[in-house]
């Protein structure tokens, strides 16, 4: 099967038209699909069934369609899909798709006329003035002093000649702790659009900030207790200490005591709701309408009112961006470009309807953004143009 014939089973496949031959084709065309591809060929599949008049889907189908990706691609995470004529989910095991951008685009290339290619290849050159982010933060110490720590020598960091009880080593600010501070005395650790930072605490409990947030924490812990508050996206490794129960509070009023736990939380104010995501140890979240024990493997969704789900998740795509990836999972495409934006310090902007479709695959954070919208708007479902430090996103 080929791009063109690809398309014209769908046709049938949306009018209940297609033969139980064209089905085995399409099966069997889609098994030798490299992985990011066959994603894309499976989500038009399920839509075009999806317009089958009366909404019946054969479930034979659907089986032997699950049956043939998952014995292609092995285990995989576990990736919800809703028919919403039949009212019911069923899933499909797809591997995280490794996006090659050639691949792909050598498959939608039909569908792009040559001067669209020429116009989207000027938007690419514009695009590469946009660099990745960078280590880079601001710390404001509890006396109100703000240091610049990408201006800043490793070692030591002093204010007049006085210590001021933080190291600086690369990309990472140790807190010494300082028995003789104010007792609740807090600093703030921020990083601006485009960067990121690390910081080891007082008590040796690890974080990854991640672009646009701010983490408060005190000089030194309270004796037994240890408490910061978070604004966007961190990673903790929390070092175990049974006396002093380690807690993040947000801004949306979640709660989360973690005890020789490692997780990740994405609480930026922008957005609707906040997810704790834990890959070890334990770790309880609280809300003013109850709590919930995560076990590893868990991620917990919170809003302004309450805890909205607890539910079992592929913990890979939560740590992603501190590993240097984008991991995308069918996540619509505003929140990919929420991500986009933070990362490479652009604004994004809406022509038209913003497009419903949705992502998935992976991509380097420290890739030129070119690189990332080439992989989006090979999907043929999206289009960008770039003016300056701005991305205009259309259907």
């Amino acid at each position: 099967m080929n791009p063109k014939e690809f398309e014209e089973f769908l046709q049938k496949v949306a009018l209940d038209l297609h033969s139980t031959e064209e089905q085995e084709t399409f099966l069997a065309w889609l098994q030798e699909l490299p992985e990011s591809v066959a994603a894309e060929a499976l989500d038009r599949y399920e839509q075009a069934f999806n317009s089958i008049p009366g909404g019946q889907a054969d479930q034979q189908v659907i089986l032997a369609i699950e049956t043939g990706i998952e014995s292609r691609l092995g285990t995989a995470p576990v990736i919800p899909i809703r028919s919403v004529r039949r009212g019911r989910s069923f899933y499909l095991k797809l591997a995280v798709a490794v996006i090659g951008i050639l691949s792909t685009s050598l498959f939608f290339l039909y569908r792009w006329p040559a001067t669209s290619r020429d116009a989207e290849q000027q938007t690419m050159q514009m695009a590469q003035v946009i660099v990745p982010g960078k280590n880079q933060a601001v710390l404001k110490l509890a006396n109100g002093t703000a240091v610049i720590l990408d201006e800043v020598a490793d070692g030591q960091i002093t204010m007049n000649n006085a210590a001021t009880g933080f190291e600086k080593k690369g990309g990472l600010l140790v807190a010494k702790g300082n028995t003789a501070a104010v007792v609740g005395s807090d600093n703030i650790l921020e990083t601006p659009k485009g960067g990121q930072y690390q910081l080891a605490l007082p008590d040796g409990s690890k974080v990854w900030l991640n672009a646009s947030s701010r983490l408060v924490f005190p000089t030194s812990f309270k004796q037994g207790q240890r408490k910061v508050q978070l604004w966007g996206e961190a990673y903790f490794e929390v070092k175990p200490d049974a006396a002093s129960p380690f807690i993040v509070e947000t801004a949306k009023g979640a709660s989360l005591q973690g005890q020789g736990a490692s997780f990740n939380i994405s609480a930026y104010q922008e957005d609707a709701e906040e997810a704790a995501t834990l890959l070890a140890g334990s770790l309880l979240v609280g809300h003013s309408a109850g709590q919930v024990q995560l076990k590893p493997g868990q991620q917990a969704i919170v809003n302004t009112r309450e805890i909205v789900s607890v539910k079992e998740v592929e913990t890979s795509y939560a740590v992603a961006w501190k590993e240097g990836f984008f991991m995308f999972n069918r996540e619509p495409i505003k929140i990919v470009m929420d991500k986009i934006a933070r990362w490479y310090d652009v604004e994004v902007m809406y022509q038209g309807p913003v497009p419903e479709a949705k992502f998935w695959g992976n991509v380097s954070r420290f890739s030129h953004v070119s690189d990332v919208l080439k992989m989006l708007e090979a999907t043929g479902r999206v289009h960008f143009e770039v003016e300056g430090r701005k991305i205009y996103v259309k259907k």
